[in-house]
């Protein structure tokens, strides 16, 4: 059974710049962890929702999603980055959830 983590952010317009920029190094880095089956990045375009970006990350099994999570943790780690100051910083909200994902 495949694991989606889906993240729903709200990101000022202020802060748009650094915060795509901080997220396409993070997402490259998660491209190359092994169980990784794909990803997308989704910037809202209309609609009445307050979150203006999402990002979802497809794994190949729960083991594969729980690896992930321990991989990322040491990159961080080794760079020094800890998501939450910078989210604070550039007042950027962040919902995180977890899908198992079938075909219909």
């Amino acid at each position: 059974m495949q694991i989606v983590s889906i993240d729903l952010f709200i990101v000022p317009k202020e802060s748009e710049e650094e915060f795509l920029g901080q997220s396409h190094v993070i997402q490259g880095f998660i491209r190359t962890i092994t169980g990784f089956v794909e990803g997308f990045s989704y910037e809202k375009i209309n609609g009445d929702s307050e979150y203006n970006f999402m990002t979802t990350a497809v794994w190949e099994s729960e083991a594969a999603f729980q690896n992930a999570g321990r991989e990322i943790g040491a990159e961080f780690q080794r760079r020094g980055f800890n998501p939450q100051p910078l989210f604070e910083r550039l007042r950027v909200k962040r919902i995180r959830s977890e899908y198992k994902r079938t075909s219909y």
